[in-house]
């Protein structure tokens, strides 16, 4: 039987590997009652991500992967309290990472990975909470890797390794991040003796010659 409010009402909308081409709609934005967007592994998905999204306060699981997704990621969809995973690696993604990603406070999996990315980790990212797994390889960021991601009390997997990294430091705090399991980094970098001897507790650290 219809709903009165059309497509409303619907809580999961699922499309993944299906062939889809286009761009991602506007109005996707008007499913409030939306937890699951899944749009992963079409492959010919283009445009940006649309800022609307950032409407759908409900909304937990963001899964875009594999696609031919563009442009810089909208401030907009820092507006998403509830959001648990928010997967948009495998695209083609520009600009800066938003500060205002602070604000995802349930975000637990933030996978940035295989895009064009560029400029500085923001600070801020390190006051997410109940952030898991940071992955942000294969990008173009560059600069240097925040001290204050050893604050991240439930941080376990750090990828940043094939960035632009170039000449910067891994912290010697990072050796204090007892639930870290897993930290990939490219050299050219420079590793305190400290931060040696205080990582012995991974159980996977890769440092990666970008150049051999």
């Amino acid at each position: 039987m219809p709903q009165p409010d059309g497509f409303l009402h619907i809580q999961e909308l699922r499309m993944l590997n299906l062939n889809l081409t286009g761009k991602l709609a506007p109005e996707l934005g008007q499913l409030s009652n939306l937890t699951v967007l899944n749009f992963m592994w079409n492959h010919n998905i283009t445009g940006s991500i649309p800022k609307e999204i950032g409407n759908i306060k409900s909304l937990k699981f963001l899964l875009l992967s594999g696609n031919q997704l563009s442009g810089p990621l909208a401030d907009e969809l820092s507006f998403l309290p509830n959001l648990l995973m928010f997967q948009v690696d495998l695209n083609k993604i520009t600009g800066s990472l938003p500060k205002s990603f602070v604000n995802l406070i349930s975000c637990r999996h933030f996978h940035m990975n295989n895009n064009s990315i560029s400029g500085q980790i923001p600070s801020e990212l390190s006051s997410m909470p109940a952030l898991i797994h940071f992955l942000l390889d294969n990008n173009n960021l560059m600069g240097n890797l925040p001290p204050e991601f050893s604050q991240m009390p439930k941080l376990r997997i750090l990828q940043l390794d094939n960035s632009n990294f170039g000449g910067t430091e891994i912290p010697a705090s990072y050796g204090n991040m007892s639930n870290l399991v897993k930290l990939s980094a490219s050299f050219p970098f420079s590793i305190d003796y400290q931060f040696i001897q205080r990582e012995k507790g991974y159980k996977y650290l890769f440092l990666i010659d970008r150049f051999m």
